[in-house]
């Protein structure tokens, strides 16, 4: 006989700029499970979490992709909740606004103080950390924003090669990485409150594929020119055309015309990346582009963009990005239309 358990409440912050994919994706995976129920045994046919969506202000929200939702609730109707989950939503230019939604930092303390799990997906680690309480913990979100999140929280520690990251004296902070990485936060809360039977079941159900060799494959390195040095530019720009050459840092600081040592200094603090780093990334960069994109054996990719040992690369590849050159290629190749069905 099914023993049954008191309903999770469940709260996703919804604003105006909401992804509306995330938020819909996470409102089907916890609001799903009288439905499943016929799937698989280890789905209650009894819904173990009831879901809100919960938004600073009342009535319907009209969001800047052109949709309403209708039935939404406002933070002063949630008193208490047991799971809060902050979205995805879109941040304009890449540059966070701070102090946009202060009803919703208040009401996200307000819940954490009654004991209430906090947990963001992708960019909603932006509105999570205004809250304060991540300062002086490790936090992960999309890479795309980590430059503007270091700036409005230099007392957090972004990790952004992974996937999940659990936080808080009851591990009751939890985030997820960029985009469809919402996935593995659902699952993981799904796991935690009812077990990884059931967790598996909905990952079979809805086909998710879970981000296990994290983040780092996902993150797209683009360098940054507006940083006022022409020196360290002309560098940047150099080395962009000669991926290529021997003994680049020596190659870029005289491309520069400064001298080796001022350069090193000069650039680190321009760019956030020592010189070697920084061609590093640059290689890394175009070598996923040339795997995903042409059929160039991957010995041929390593020589393409300048090492002479595809060993080395390989293992630099698998070091940087958490996947080795094959799987990247493998992962992130799009089929041709002409061989889809």
């Amino acid at each position: 006989m099914e023993t049954r358990q008191p309903a999770q409440h469940v709260s996703l912050v919804a604003t105006r700029d909401v992804i509306i994919g995330t938020l819909t994706g996470l409102h089907d995976v916890f609001n799903c499970f009288g439905a499943l129920g016929w799937f698989d045994e280890a789905l209650s046919r009894h819904p173990p979490f009831t879901v809100d969506i919960v938004a600073a202000g009342e009535g319907p929200l009209m969001l800047d992709a052109g949709l309403s939702l209708l039935q939404t609730r406002s933070v002063k109707e949630v008193t208490r909740t047991d799971l809060v989950i902050v979205p995805s939503f879109m941040v304009v230019d890449g540059e966070w606004q701070a102090g946009r939604y202060p009803e919703l930092v208040e009401w996200l303390l307000a819940m954490h103080a009654g004991g209430a799990k906090l947990c963001s997906a992708c960019s909603g680690t932006l509105l999570l950390a205004e809250t304060g309480l991540l300062d002086g913990r490790e936090a992960t979100m999309h890479w795309a924003y980590a430059d503007t999140f270091r700036r409005h929280f230099p007392r957090v520690t972004l990790a952004l090669e992974k996937t999940l990251i659990v936080e808080g004296e009851h591990q009751e902070l939890v985030m997820s990485g960029a985009a469809s990485s919402w996935q593995d936060l659902a699952l993981y809360l799904v796991a935690q409150q009812l077990g990884s039977a059931v967790a598996q079941a909905m990952a079979k159900f809805f086909a998710f594929d879970l981000h296990s060799d994290g983040m780092a494959a996902y993150s797209v390195f683009s360098p940054r020119f507006d940083h006022g040095d022409a020196a360290v530019e002309r560098a940047q720009r150099w080395i962009a055309r000669h991926l290529d050459c021997h003994s680049p840092v020596e190659r870029m600081a005289a491309a520069s015309g400064a001298a080796e040592r001022s350069f090193q200094r000069r650039f680190l603090k321009a760019t956030g990346y020592s010189p070697i780093q920084y061609v590093q990334a640059l290689r890394l960069e175009e070598a996923k582009r040339l795997l995903e994109r042409t059929p160039q054996p991957i010995d041929a990719v390593a020589w393409t963009v300048g090492y002479e040992d595809p060993a080395f690369f390989r293992r630099l590849f698998k070091r940087q990005t958490g996947i080795t050159p094959g799987g990247h290629r493998r992962k992130f190749r799009m089929p041709h239309a002409t061989v889809l069905p």
